[in-house]
């Protein structure tokens, strides 16, 4: 009993997290404040961790997704990120409470609601929740439904959940990009645990059993002049999904990102496994992974793997998993899965290792600014901005994305301040070609023009220019962010002009470049002297 009273529950965790920030008692709270600050634990310290292609990486946008309340349809949370739609409720109930029917039910409708409501215009909807769905591309876009509740949950709901969400007539593929999730307190549990040991290395061996070929041979083994081995085998289904079943989010450990992978691919996943695992080896590209020390037993047909991690299948691993839940027949322990293991040396191969990520990863969910993470303008900014002091708090340039949390400092982003500046100097990405090109490096793309030389390091000039040129633009986006708070505090609707604030800050820097025309290095400098916000 003692053993499992230290495991993390997600009530007291939510707990403690709302009371150290908030500084005053969880239960002080009324019930409809308690469901946001569940909604927003999850979001912030679970979901970002298990599932974090899903989630922003701005702080400001995760809260801004917060839509609870007066005219929300139903809906807590709602964002938007590389064509995935994400959608939650939560309803934060005492132990002793049941979860209500009624509002598990009004959740299944949910899409059909929000369809309605931004098309046929039948429905108000809060300012919030109205941007939000404005940039839903109903067409193509993938959704990830959730329900979270901390009540009791009896059978009827349960059943009611299995019968999934209502769909929309008029979107004949909709299932295909469809994802429900229904999570009680005991599922909530078990994925707090997965995400606080999400980076977690293995220090201890995992042994990794191969299926002879028909020449009995376990794995092919390769190598290099620098003694670099590689091995590449089939394993059976069942062994990764029971790897997944073991060992969840650290088998992921050594990832630039773990990526969210659309419904349809996985269902295709699943579905292939069970119903054609003769065929899923040449139908699926495989998974790769990598290990600090390999260590051999023939005998067994076994790798004995250290600090191993999956740099890319995570999709594949994931979807195994739930494959084996459904397989009642034991079909996965023949479905045949292609597995290359590199190994690796912690002290010299840390190059090796980015590069074999970066390599190894080319979803659109691991974005291209994490592979831009790494070069040596990145690091020398995030040690320049350590010099930047604010109202007693220095900055943080986070060059990799991160939920860490820091106190008396002031994040920047990499992709927030690339995109500031660029918006500023040029114009929103989106208008030149998104985010690939905004990361490209080269003529064609926006890196050089926002950095300069990826491996070069910025002058002091022109650091102070880069960071002056975000300062400004960082009051700027004060000013809109207040000004969008008064409008919807008094539910009057937002104009155009505060819904992207991409294209306000290009506007405030082409007014700055006319009244600066006759001297351009004069607006130059001015913006360097905010370099020292102080």
């Amino acid at each position: 009993m003692d053993k499992e009273r230290k495991k993390p529950w997600f009530r007291d965790y939510l707990r403690e997290d709302v009371e150290k920030r908030l500084k005053m008692k969880f239960g002080d709270l009324d019930h409809t404040a308690q469901s946001k600050e569940m909604t927003l634990y999850y979001v912030w310290h679970v979901l970002s961790k298990i599932m974090p292609g899903l989630v922003p990486d701005d702080d400001l946008e995760l809260a801004y997704g917060l839509v609870d309340g007066h005219d929300d349809l139903g809906v807590d949370f709602i964002s938007r990120s590389d064509g995935r739609v994400l959608i939650i409720q939560s309803k934060h109930r005492g132990p002793d409470r049941t979860e209500d029917m009624d509002g598990v039910s009004h959740f299944c409708d949910v899409l059909k609601r929000l369809y309605s409501a931004s098309h046929a215009g039948r429905m108000k909807m809060n300012p919030r929740l109205q941007e939000a769905v404005s940039d839903i591309d109903w067409e193509s876009d993938y959704f990830y439904l959730q329900f979270l509740t901390l009540g009791k949950v009896g059978a009827n709901i349960r059943g009611r959940v299995e019968e999934g969400v209502n769909l929309i007539p008029q979107l004949h593929d909709l299932p295909e990009r469809l994802e429900f999730q229904f999570s009680d307190e005991q599922d909530l549990n078990e994925k707090l645990r997965e995400a606080l040991s999400a980076g977690e290395t293995f220090e201890q061996d995992i042994p990794i059993h191969f299926r002879p070929s028909e020449d009995d041979e376990p794995w092919i083994e390769t190598g290099e002049s620098s003694g670099r081995k590689m091995y590449v085998g089939q394993v059976s289904g069942s062994e990764l999904a029971e790897l997944y079943r073991t060992y969840k989010y650290r088998l992921f450990s050594l990832n630039i990102r773990d990526y969210v992978g659309d419904t349809a691919t996985n269902k295709g996943i699943i579905k292939t496994a069970l119903e054609d695992p003769d065929n899923f080896l040449f139908f699926n590209n495989g998974v790769s992974a990598v290990a600090s020390s390999i260590e051999e037993d023939r005998e067994n047909n076994t790798l004995r793997c250290r600090r191993f991690s999956v740099i890319n299948g995570a999709q594949t691993v994931r979807s195994l998993r739930k494959a084996e839940v459904k397989d009642k027949e034991g079909v996965l322990k023949n479905t045949r899965v292609l597995l290359r293991i590199s190994e690796f040396s912690l002290a010299k191969d840390h190059d090796f290792l980015t590069d074999i990520t970066r390599y190894n990863n080319t979803q659109n969910s691991v974005k291209i600014s994490d592979f831009r993470s790494n070069d040596p303008v990145q690091k020398d900014l995030a040690r320049k901005f350590q010099g930047v002091v604010r109202g007693g708090k220095t900055y943080w340039y986070k060059n990799k994305r991160s939920r860490e949390t820091r106190d008396r400092v002031i994040p920047i982003g990499l992709e927030e301040l690339a995109k500031t500046v660029h918006a500023f100097r040029l114009g929103p990405d989106d208008v030149w070609g998104g985010t690939k090109y905004m990361f490209e490096v080269g003529p064609k793309g926006g890196y050089e023009k926002v950095f300069g030389e990826p491996v070069s390091r910025l002058s002091e000039n022109d650091f102070k220019l880069l960071a002056g040129t975000y300062f400004a633009c960082e009051e700027v986006r004060s000013l809109w962010e207040e000004e969008k708070r008064k409008l919807q505090a008094n539910d009057e609707p937002l104009h155009p002009a505060l819904e992207r604030r991409w294209m306000v800050y290009y506007t405030v820097g082409e007014l700055l470049r006319l009244s600066y025309k006759a001297n351009e290095e004069e607006l130059n400098e001015d913006l360097r002297r905010l370099s020292r916000p102080q």
